[in-house]
């Protein structure tokens, strides 16, 4: 039962045992991805896998994106290159600098656009970051385990590496008969295009390079060759405006001739830009690309593409006739040779296994004495710790994220996953019988513009609130020591807040607001628990469950 004791209970009187919002989160018929019939729609994957890379080894894909400031990178895989699912992350911690172990001073720092490839049996994953430099990892098995970041080279500035083994013989390289291996980037603030020769075991990148290409935002380069001819796919223009080039040479130091391969057009697909070209056994050819998308941040799609007679590449659907593709929104599936079961990315989670599930994601290098899924089996246990009480910096250029002591922005074990589907929604059940005075649990929308609800113990009592950008909306006090949350998104970027106390009937809390693009990253689904900066390290709250809803065909 809960009791009604607040004069602001108002902003909570919305009935909404199931709301319009929520039923239409109810996954029935998909929006986007396998449709079921031989087709898709895009995008393949409505979720912040930002900045995507993808390659084909024999009849497997794998994809890799940028997890910035939360740890770590994901690896997903793919028999039919539309359904994926999680199988590793890249490393659960970075342990090249200080600033990753406390929340609030990396946001929009952390590893950036990889890159994957498969050489000599064994996988690499390159990635920069912006402070610390070019970053390694290897594996045998892509799902793992991966080998600790390793870094290639200390160099600030450097983004969006790419690196090529090239088949000339008596090249002058380290590989065998002499050939060479390279490495391609870009630079901070987008360009220019920059060419090293690399070691043929990928551990060393040589001088300052050769700069082969410049243009307008021009970075995210992708090495490829083809037919003797070096190809460097790469995106141009910016991030919510831009366009995909092709720059083509018979030599690797250039001269680079320059088109434009694909590009918004009439189309609603903005920005479709950076990815990754695969060629299939069965002679089709497909191109991966993100979107800028709102508070889902770098959305993925998947087109159909081809080589022409002058050995060009294609993408999309040249519809105005300008030769230049532009993005399609439905399309057969690649053929592959074989049909597959329907997948996502997992997302919901009973936490009845030893370890987290792989869509789970820290906002800092985690502390593993402040969370378990042992001390009461079938339930997470999150630790409440004070936050940081230091001021914060996001970007590249280190502004300042002012401290705020009731700021979700500054606290520790915070645990978040990708929001996924463009109408979506988590239930969660929360056991709050062990909360110390001053503690806050619950669930959360979690970016810079933030928002989330749960309790707040105060003169011992439990309490329900919202806490939306640092504004409070005070629900009822709790009659009891369980409660049930509930948090989606809605089109377009509106995120609502509600509870109960018996997992029936919900009540919302809290205005709506809009959360937009946040620190190069799509907002996230997350749950938490933290006390105020001066107060002690006490109490604790368990998670039964975090159920996960969406407008695809199906969530695991």
């Amino acid at each position: 039962m809960i009791a009604l004791l607040f004069c602001s209970w108002s902003q909570a009187q919305e009935p909404s045992p199931e709301t319009q919002a929520e039923k239409s989160a109810t996954p029935q018929q998909a929006a986007w991805g396998d449709l079921g019939d031989g087709t898709f729609r895009n995008p393949i994957l409505l979720a912040d896998y930002n900045n995507l890379d993808v390659i084909r080894v024999g009849q497997d894909f794998y994809m890799i994106s940028a997890s910035h400031h939360f740890m770590g990178m994901p690896v997903l895989h793919s028999k039919d290159m539309v359904n994926w699912t999680l199988i590793a992350r890249i490393s659960r911690e970075l342990k090249i600098h200080d600033r990753y172990d406390t929340p609030g001073q990396a946001y929009q720092h952390g590893t950036w656009a990889p890159a994957i490839r498969f050489h000599d049996g064994k996988f690499f994953v390159y990635v920069c970051t912006p402070q610390e430099g070019l970053l390694l990892s290897t594996a045998t098995n892509p799902a793992g385990p991966w080998s600790p970041w390793q870094l290639v080279r200390n160099e600030k500035n450097w983004e969006d590496p790419c690196p090529l083994w090239d088949d000339v013989k008596d090249a002058g390289g380290d590989g065998p008969d002499g050939r060479q291996a390279y490495l391609i980037r870009s630079r901070l603030g987008a360009g220019p295009l920059i060419i090293h020769k690399m070691s043929w075991d990928g551990t060393t990148v040589e001088g300052e390079g050769k700069t082969v290409a410049r243009g307008p935002v021009l970075e995210g380069p992708k090495f490829h060759k083809r037919n003797g001819e070096y190809y460097i796919f790469a995106p141009e223009g910016g991030i919510d405006k831009g366009y995909q080039v092709v720059l083509r040479s018979r030599s690797i130091w250039g001269p680079y001739e320059k088109r434009v391969t694909l590009e918004q057009g009439a189309t609603k697909i903005n920005g479709p830009h950076q990815g990754s070209w695969i060629d299939l056994e069965s002679g089709e050819s497909w191109f991966y690309h993100f979107q800028q998308h709102k508070a889902w941040g770098r959305i993925g799609h998947l087109q159909p593409a081809a080589w022409d007679e002058n050995g060009w590449p294609r993408m999309g659907e040249d519809q105005d006739g300008n030769g230049i593709g532009e993005p399609v929104s439905h399309s057969p599936k690649p053929n592959v040779g074989r049909t597959f079961p329907f997948s996502l990315p997992q997302s919901s989670d009973e936490f009845e296994s030893d370890s987290l599930g792989l869509q789970w994601l820290w906002n800092h290098n985690p502390d593993d004495s402040f969370w378990s899924l042992k001390e009461r089996p079938g339930w997470l246990r999150l630790k409440a710790k004070p936050i940081s009480s230091r001021p914060g910096i996001a970007g590249v250029r280190n502004l300042p994220i002012p401290f705020v002591d009731d700021s979700i922005h500054f606290a520790y074990n915070t645990l978040v996953q990708l929001a996924m589907g463009k109408e979506c929604s988590a239930t969660i059940k929360m056991d709050a019988s062990h909360m110390s005075e001053g503690q806050r649990a619950g669930a959360t929308l979690f970016g810079k513009n933030y928002g989330w609800i749960g309790l707040v113990k105060e003169s011992g009592k439990l309490k329900i609130r919202a806490n939306i950008q640092g504004k409070y909306f005070n629900g009822p006090e709790l009659q009891g020591e369980t409660i049930y949350l509930k948090l989606g998104i809605h089109n377009p970027s509106n995120p609502r807040f509600y509870f109960s106390a018996d997992g029936s009937e919900f009540r919302r809390l809290g205005d709506d607001y809009s959360v937009g693009r946040d620190w190069f990253e799509g907002i996230k689904f997350g749950l938490f628990t933290y006390h105020l900066s001066q107060a002690p390290a006490t109490g604790h709250v368990d998670f039964d469950y975090f159920r996960y809803e969406s407008d695809g065909r199906k969530n695991k």
